[in-house]
């Protein structure tokens, strides 16, 4: 077995993969520890992937590193030093934190699962995620991988020509502190919204801004493509980011825009600074797809390939993508159900099993989507006094549980799924989701604002089988594969009625998931068909701000905490007493 980490910087997570190239299990440390974006070492993650599976540490052949912690160290700190004394609290604070940074992973290991420090190797940071996404795709060579992110060892967006998994030649790569990711996160910063978490509240917010606006074309001169060098360039002036421990902008920013928005204001369509920093965030958006198809651009022209692996946390920008299969040399791309850091496990397992001696043929097998075992522990005796205090069991046998939520959701009810094995990736896929009639506008609201406590612009992902989706959108074959996880959004047909359902964004578009017929939505839609019912509204299982449920007990509070009446799970479909 090959067990691929990361930490302490981004999501942390765990991931395993056996000696035939295949994903096991796989788990984000947030989900066992609820605190939303959870960077420290994967303690439980790890601990939870020997359990699950009945290993000894004996039993891990490999253990491999998602970055190589060193390199990110020194790159930070180089081109901090530049800027001395403004940059002295961020050195202080690196070598202050250099005994809790990534490099102590070796340490960390030795502490609490002694011998498997001995086992570990360390990953290129991209290497991680094109690997990742490589594992995703149908085919394992002559393809190009595309990485853009925040920053990961030395770099913050890189090209890569995969002529086969052990064969992965990097021809492009633009250096910290040029970064993509960062800008995106540093207006998201400004517009009030937490790093690292926020982000797709600005693409949602876009989607009110006019490109044509001043605000908008400021931000455009944030950040170009130079087409003689081919390298990503920035006014570094506007941003604080390299410099600054707390600080993602300068001053500077804000005299070009204006002061930025309070984040303990509500941002409500139609009040006084909605529109402006719709704008901003416009113009984020612009200038980010504008720059990812110059990348694009540069990659066709390395490598011939027309197809493409992308993954990264700006790949998570869905909106983008849409405008990137558009290009005349894209064939195809494939993004991972999750392409951020803490998808890099994967890749990371994956990168310690490519490097074993033990195999003279390697394959990467192709992974589900819900690849996590089915909880061991039997929750039956865990939840039987909530479920008994607070619940009643409508429906136990699977099917007549299936049908009974069809009909509630048919009458207009919102349903909760914790069902067989969690998601992958970030986007609940109908495993861990909130999910309702996606016509019903009444339904979709309660969903959004009620029970999730969410702001009003960001738009709920409608669901539905291919046959369904190809009625109402104009769907793109270079994206199949994506719109299975929500990676891509795409516009409504024009003069359908598809722009008047409650998941369509303002803009026309929606982040569409087409459904497995064998999914958990898959089966649910087939009882919603003689109720003429053909989209769900789906939406991750929580409260905004909080991780996506992991088990049945996290599902228990979520009905606890909200309106949220109805609960489809593997025990059958639950109902809070006092509601029903």
């Amino acid at each position: 077995m090959f067990l691929g980490v990361t930490g302490y910087n981004h999501e942390s997570s765990a991931a395993l993969v056996d000696k035939k190239g295949v994903l096991v299990d796989y788990y984000r440390e947030e989900s066992l520890t609820r605190i939303k974006g959870d960077k420290s070492f994967p303690k439980r993650s790890i601990q939870k992937l020997l359990d699950s599976n009945n290993l000894k540490i004996k039993d891990i052949e490999r253990v491999a590193f998602y970055e190589r912690p060193l390199s990110a160290f020194l790159h930070t700190v180089k081109e901090a030093s530049q800027y001395m004394p403004r940059s002295l609290g961020l050195l202080t604070h690196q070598f202050r934190n250099f005994n809790r940074s990534s490099v102590s992973c070796y340490l960390d290991f030795a502490r609490l699962f002694k011998g498997l420090e001995k086992k570990l190797i360390y990953s290129d940071h991209h290497l991680s995620h094109t690997l990742t996404a490589l594992a995703y795709a149908n085919t394992k060579k002559d393809i190009c991988s595309i990485v853009v992110d925040g920053f990961g060892d030395r770099s913050t967006a890189s090209i890569s020509q995969v002529f086969d998994p052990n064969n992965i030649n990097e021809l492009w790569e633009c250096p910290y502190p040029i970064s993509l990711g960062l800008f995106y996160s540093s207006i998201t910063d400004y517009l009030g919204f937490a790093i690292n978490e926020g982000e797709y509240k600005v693409m949602g917010l876009s989607s009110f801004g006019d490109s044509n606006s001043k605000s908008a074309k400021l931000i455009r001169d944030l950040m170009d493509w130079d087409s003689y060098s081919n390298k990503l360039v920035a006014d570094m002036s506007y941003f604080d980011y390299h410099i600054s421990t707390s600080n993602s902008y300068s001053h500077k920013l804000e005299s070009l825009l204006g002061p930025a928005r309070n984040p303990f204001i509500p941002l409500i369509p139609g009040d006084n600074d909605f529109q402006r920093c719709a704008n901003v965030a416009r113009g984020a958006q612009d200038l980010t797809v504008y720059l990812l198809r110059k990348i694009f651009n540069h990659a066709h022209q390395l490598t011939g390939s027309r197809s493409f692996l992308f993954s990264g946390g700006v790949s998570m920008n869905s909106a983008s993508i849409d405008s990137l299969s558009q290009l005349p040399f894209v064939d195809e791309i494939i993004i991972p159900p999750s392409p951020g850091d803490a998808g890099c496990a994967i890749g990371a397992a994956l990168y310690g099993y490519l490097k074993s001696n033990s195999f003279k043929y390697f394959n990467i097998a192709k992974p589900s989507l819900f690849p996590s075992v089915k909880e061991i522990r039997n929750e039956k005796v865990l939840t039987e006094k909530i479920i008994n205090d607070e619940f009643t069991v409508l429906e136990t046998n699977e099917d007549n549980s299936f049908l009974k939520a069809a009909e509630l959701i048919s009458s207009g009810e919102v349903i909760g799924t914790i069902l067989s094995r969690s998601e992958t990736g970030p986007r609940a896929l109908g495993n861990r989701s909130l999910i309702c009639d996606g016509t019903n506008k009444d339904a979709v609201k309660t969903l959004n604002t009620v029970i999730k406590n969410r702001s009003p612009f960001r738009p709920t992902a409608p669901a539905m089988r291919f046959e369904i989706a190809k009625k109402y959108y104009q769907l793109r074959p270079e994206l199949s594969e994506c719109y299975k996880s929500m990676s891509a959004t795409c516009k409504c047909i024009n003069d359908n009625i598809s722009l008047e359902f409650p998941t369509t964004h303002v803009d026309g578009t929606a982040r569409i998931q087409i459904v497995d017929n064998e999914s958990s939505l898959g089966k649910l839609l087939f009882k919603l068909e003689p109720m003429k019912i053909d989209i769900l509204a789906n939406s991750s299982l929580n409260v905004s701000g909080d991780p996506t449920c992991f088990d049945l007990i996290d599902g228990l509070l979520v009905c606890a905490r909200t309106p949220l009446r109805y609960l489809l799970t593997d025990l059958g479909l639950l109902t809070k007493k006092n509601l029903y």
